[in-house]
């Protein structure tokens, strides 16, 4: 199908659809069945910046507060990260890795790798550049 403006909007759906589906496929394949694939970008930032707080995990994943919260919440429940209250600060709360999380990290990565192989097949880097500047311009836009 040609993508014009019309349906465009359509088209970049669709394209999240199959992307969705196939890190859901891949997580299943590695037996994490217990949170969907828009978990991992929350999961990764506390990996990666060990103890963490909502608010950095916010600035990081480009995502809500309400939102960071609810997975955060759904990670805690499933055993995949803790929450501690700060020491010197109570109102304030600590997110961790757990070995739960620390078992499925590289798999996860290199789904995550294997995807953006899978969207970028057949483009060259040039290409590549101006899918993102205009991708970019259309965000501005908004």
């Amino acid at each position: 199908m040609m993508i014009t403006e019309h349906n465009f909007l359509f088209s970049i759906s669709t394209i999240r659809k199959k992307a969705f589906s196939f890190l859901q496929k891949e997580m299943t394949g590695i037996g994490v069945h217990d949170i969907p694939p828009s978990y991992g970008d929350v999961l990764y930032a506390i990996k990666a910046n060990g103890c963490t707080s909502i608010k950095d995990i916010c600035k990081d994943c480009r995502k809500d507060k309400s939102t960071v919260s609810l997975i955060v919440d759904a990670l805690v429940k499933t055993g995949y990260v803790t929450k501690t209250k700060k020491r010197n600060d109570s109102r304030s709360i600590e997110l961790q890795p757990t070995a739960k999380a620390d078992s499925i990290t590289k798999d996860m990565l290199d789904i995550s790798v294997k995807l953006s192989q899978k969207l970028f097949t057949n483009m060259t880097m040039e290409e590549k550049s101006i899918l993102f500047l205009l991708l970019g311009k259309l965000g501005k836009n908004l």
